[in-house]
């Protein structure tokens, strides 16, 4: 990026800056005009100037246009006016005094205006290319930045700057423009306070700048502080878990505080210094009033300055003032913001950035052809080896095993193949290409890198998988007429210089998959979690995905044909009793209390456990059932029982999940329940807080789950009788909130399990969880409905770094991501992988069938693993071994490999 910050903004909007310097010289002269008319106000209507010698009428909004002397000196007049006497005159000129204050506060807010657009737009560009400047680093020094200082920067230390760019060559040129009319207006009417005025403004523009150089070192010495502790706290909060785990929060508060002392230092220094200029600043420009109303008053005693020359000397210097203190603080902001940009382009610019795109598309390599390492090491900060020289051919296509430990050379060298890590000696040359010379394009396209570490981003499982395919960029096209706001969003873009394509467009590059549509890459994405062999594991995502009201009518209904399917299914297989189905007129004991008395899916918090005691519909159905006492004592024996029973026991028993009734209920929480209810005098009533945990409680009580034998047959009638009025009863306003169990209708807001179970699985039954799975998977098969199971799964949040999927469903995202793109070189890490996996050896056989066309690198930690691949890399530390069984199985040491090959070739000689 430009490194000067005025080239940069003048490069980017040299035109509409024009346009506004424009407007600012046609104001000049209405700015003039409005110093002049209230000095003919005083002279000529009010001291009646313009009646002497017997003139009873004076002209008004008389216009002749004066030539200069040298085209000729003539004189046209345009209009010639009106005729008025001096009551006439008075308001006429008042009139035009206030059409001018009107139109000079039109250019104002015009300007004004126009400039801030202006400095929206730069602000929206310069974080733009900043953002885009990021994405040109290498791998690695991606990886050295520190995501929260980076953020900071664009998001935070550029907006200063974006808030100056618009004022950069319009806000002086403005002020100027002011000061300098209201400046020669006052030298016309008067040298001697002119030359006052003059005086004041050159010691107001020289002392002010040197006393502010130290502001600008505090200011400077602020912004880096304040990044500095950003990037800390991003740190400490991504290492928070671990922090917390060895009891270190104290120390680290204790950074951060001294951190936040030194930045108040600085600040308070910074402070004292602004307003120590700022008092000598408005000292200076209140010391001219007085030489105005001293100096002026003298001349006009002696008749050298009528009184409306004075006033308009008074009223132009009201207006002198604020532009050159406005002109002082745009110097101060300029020093400033110049200093925090070029602090900006340094972190961001760099010798070494990558080519990203390819200037005439990406051609793929020819089906057969050669890889080349040549003397490929890399060195870390220390310059001790992480990959010692290594040198490999390999024909293509074709399979390589790297075999070595976590963390080592085999991870280097992976790195290096999948273009992940560009700081290293030698050359990998794939065909005459060099890898480490492609654009960024052309290298994504032919390589499919997979490591041993899960980058998920924020978003769903499909979106993950799919994201190396978002690389076409969509059609410019309208398909369809183009409404108003569309094409302000998009000439907004083309203004701002950023990409004018829209992120929800479709970016997914069907043909680099070697697919033709949706449904094919659907397809695709099943074939490729097969072989990772994770296709049941989505389906198990599926299961547990919540049915959402987009869903279509179509699958609704196939849903509750599924469901008497599972019924039927579970008939058949005689496992009948594994489910107790939801019946309105029983007590369903598998669920909980509250389940049975809402009877329904929540599809909101508004009657969470935890909160329906105070809610108003909630707690008048529990008290008018009489409920409210006899849950709060179910709730007290919860406590009682289960304090009793885990007192002595070690954390993490066996005991602890199954008495568990939520997070917000760990030992501690019930310890104090039992501590208040043990001092409770029983008959003063609880506080509420007590009273809310104890009836959430008694509302997460299943009887065969925690068989505290705390429900009798009395009291879930009562319940049953609460179920009833909850349902026939329920305000308009919560109609959203609840969906009703019903046999014909799909539950929204519970899980595809619910709903195809529509009961709850009975507890103490073996393996009751695995088998009931299996008949709702063979029922779905036959309803045709596996394949929408299959798209909840894939539709499933993966949260922040992936933490709502399954582990192993997590490992195999990147190598989907690797192998979704069919690429040419297969780059993959599955140490990780196999470790989780029944069967590793039929993992590998699969990978390699599907990989069957391309070069392909498997990252083994087992060497026993790489039966069948040849050559093979061992790692045993920084340096590798080739072992290759078309040489009869002579070890190869990689190090020497370049001496031998240059003896061959001179041998080869003739």
């Amino acid at each position: 990026m430009e490194t000067n910050l005025f080239r940069y903004v003048w490069q980017k909007s040299r035109g509409d800056q024009i346009i506004v310097l424009l407007i600012i010289l046609v104001s000049i002269a209405f700015y003039w005009a409005s110093f002049d008319v209230p000095k003919r106000i005083v002279n000529d209507a009010i001291q009646g100037g313009a009646f002497k010698n017997g003139k009873t009428t004076a002209t008004l909004l008389e216009f002749t246009l004066h030539m200069p002397g040298w085209l000729g000196g003539a004189s046209y007049k345009l209009f010639e006016g009106f005729q008025v006497g001096q009551l006439g005159l008075l308001f006429g000129l008042s009139g035009c005094f206030l059409v001018l204050v009107l139109i000079n506060g039109a250019f104002k807010y015009v300007i004004n205006l126009r400039k801030g657009i202006l400095g929206e737009r730069m602000l929206r560009r310069m974080r733009y290319d900043l953002f885009s400047q990021l994405m040109r680093f290498r791998p690695e020094e991606i990886r050295a930045v520190k995501p929260a200082e980076v953020a900071s920067m664009i998001k935070d230390e550029v907006e200063p700057i974006g808030g100056f760019v618009g004022e950069a060559f319009i806000q002086p040129v403005f002020l100027l423009s002011q000061a300098l009319t209201a400046l020669v207006f006052i030298m016309a009417q008067s040298m001697w306070l002119g030359s006052i005025a003059l005086v004041i403004v050159l010691l107001q523009a020289i002392i002010i700048p040197i006393l502010r150089k130290e502001q600008l070192r505090l200011g400077r010495q602020r912004q880096i502080e304040s990044r500095q502790l950003a990037g800390r706290i991003g740190e400490i909060v991504d290492a928070g878990p671990t922090i917390q785990g060895h009891g270190a929060t104290n120390y680290v508060q204790s950074d951060i505080a001294g951190r936040l002392g030194k930045l108040f230092d600085i600040r308070y220094a910074l402070y004292k210094r602004k307003f120590a200029v700022k008092f000598l600043n408005n000292l200076l420009a209140q010391i001219t009033p007085f030489f105005f109303y001293a100096v002026g008053g003298f001349f006009a005693l002696q008749g050298r300055l009528d009184i409306g020359q004075l006033v308009a000397v008074i009223a132009a210097y009201r207006d002198l003032p604020p532009p050159i203190k406005e002109l002082i603080d745009w110097d101060q902001q300029r020093n400033d913001v110049t200093i925090k940009y070029e602090q900006v382009i340094a972190q961001f610019n760099t010798d070494e950035a990558v080519v990203l795109e390819e200037a005439d598309g990406v051609k793929p390599l020819p089906e057969l052809g050669q890889l080349r390492l040549e003397a490929v090491q890399m060195l870390d900060n220390r310059g001790q080896p992480l990959l010692s020289p290594l040198t490999l051919r390999l024909q293509r296509p074709g399979a390589v095993a790297i075999i070595g430990p976590n963390g080592g050379a085999r991870e280097v060298l992976g790195r290096i193949l999948g273009r992940q890590a560009m700081a290293y000696s030698g050359r990998v040359m794939i065909d005459a290409n060099n890898l480490g010379r492609m654009s960024v394009e052309r290298a994504s396209h032919m390589i499919g890198y997979a490591g041993n570490e899960a980058e998920i981003i924020a978003g769903t499982l499909r979106d993950n998988i799919l994201l190396p395919l978002k690389r076409r960029r969509p059609s410019m096209k309208p398909t369809g007429k183009v409404s108003q706001e569309d094409h302000r969003v998009f000439m907004e873009s083309i203004r701002s210089g950023n990409t004018p394509f829209s992120f929800t467009a479709d970016w997914t590059d069907y043909e680099g998959a070697g697919v033709t549509d949706a449904a094919s890459l659907e397809e695709h994405i099943k074939d490729v979690l097969k072989v990772l062999g994770c296709a049941e594991d989505v389906y198990e995502l599926g299961l547990d995905g919540k049915v959402l009201a987009s869903l279509n009518e179509n699958a609704k209904e196939q849903i509750v044909l599924a469901r008497g399917a599972v019924a039927e299914e579970l008939g058949r297989s005689k496992l009948a009793g594994l489910i107790e189905t939801f019946d309105p007129q029983r007590y369903n004991a598998n669920a909980t209390v509250a389940e049975n008395l809402i009877f329904g899916a929540r599809r909101t918090p508004r009657f969470a456990n935890e909160t329906l005691l105070f809610e108003p519909y909630a707690h008048a159905i529990l008290a008018a059932e009489a409920l409210v006492a006899p849950l709060i004592e179910v709730g007290s024996r919860i406590v009682a029982t289960v304090v009793e029973i885990f007192e002595g026991l070690p954390q993490g028993h066996a005991l602890f999940e199954r008495y568990s009734f939520g997070a917000g209920f760990g030992m501690e929480r019930l310890t104090e329940l039992s501590a208040t209810l043990s001092k409770q005098d029983m008959r003063a009533p609880l506080d509420s807080e007590t009273e809310r945990d104890l009836l959430a409680l008694a509302l997460g009580y299943i009887e065969p789950k925690h068989r505290l034998n705390l429900l009798d047959d009395r009291l879930r009638r009562r319940i049953m009788r609460a179920r009833a009025s909850f349902k026939a009863h329920l305000p308009a306003d919560a109609v959203h909130d609840v969906d009703f169990y019903d046999p014909g209708k799909v539950m929204l807001g519970a899980s595809l399990r619910d709903n195809l179970m529509f009961g709850r699985i009975g507890y103490g039954i073996a393996d009751a969880r695995k088998k009931v799975a299996g008949i709702v998977r063979a029922a779905l098969a036959r309803a045709g409905l596996d394949g929408d199971l299959y798209r909840i799964g894939l539709n499933t949040d993966c949260g922040i770094r992936g933490r709502f999927l399954p582990g192993r469903l997590k490992l195999a995202v990147p190598l989907a991501q690797a192998l979704i793109k069919a690429p040419q070189i297969a780059v993959l890490d599955v140490a990780a992988l196999i470790a989780t996996s029944p069967e590793p050896e039929a993992l590998i056989a699969r990978l390699r069938e599907h990989c069957a066309g391309m070069t392909l690198f498997l990252l083994l930690g087992d060497a026993s693993l790489s039966a069948g691949i040849s050559p093979r890399v061992v790692f045993s530390g920084p340096s590798g071994v080739i072992e290759d069984d078309d040489r009869d199985g002579e070890d190869e040491v990689a190090a020497d490999l370049p001496l031998r090959q240059d003896a061959e070739r001179l041998e080869a000689r003739p």
